[in-house]
């Protein structure tokens, strides 16, 4: 019997489609360095309040439109579908700055990795699940591969 795509992530927001309380729902499970919810579901990774706002409004009007969070709270990994819809990027950010979520330079860029901690994740490559690894220095499975792969980082060589 396939049970692929039925994990608890996909479980925990289809009950919140029937069942979701007035106040912000944070996501349960993982959460990437800027707060936003991950989810993976039938062998594929979604940010969670996308895939939220997909079950609860349908596809979003144009490949370009965002799912927007009316409470302010995306960055807190909040998924209640009450509180998601799809807006233009454009429409989104200016929501953001009334929230004031919004950074006047834009995105806050907060490195997380320093060469050492890069050589540490490369030394890892084999000896630990990459999701073991990002969760040991707070980070993306994402960014370990591409670490690992020389896609990032590729200009610090192993000394």
């Amino acid at each position: 019997m396939n049970t692929r795509g039925e994990g608890n992530g996909f479980k925990f927001l289809k009950a919140l489609l029937t069942d979701a309380p007035a106040d912000c729902v944070i996501w349960p499970q993982f959460r990437d360095t800027n707060g936003y919810g991950r989810l993976g579901h039938e062998g594929k990774h979604y940010w969670a309040h996308r895939f939220m706002c997909q079950m609860a409004h349908g596809e979003p009007p144009t490949p370009g439109h965002e799912a927007a969070h009316s409470c302010g709270r995306g960055h807190d990994g909040c998924v209640n579908p009450r509180h998601l819809s799809w807006m233009t990027k454009t429409r989104n950010q200016l929501d953001r700055r009334s929230h004031g979520t919004k950074s006047p330079c834009g995105w806050r860029w907060r490195p997380k990795l320093t060469p050492q901690k890069v050589f540490q994740i490369r030394a890892l490559k084999g000896k630990k699940l990459q999701r073991e690894v990002a969760e040991m220095f707070g980070v993306t499975d994402a960014t370990v591969r591409d670490v690992q792969s020389g896609r990032s980082w590729k200009k610090l060589v192993d000394a």
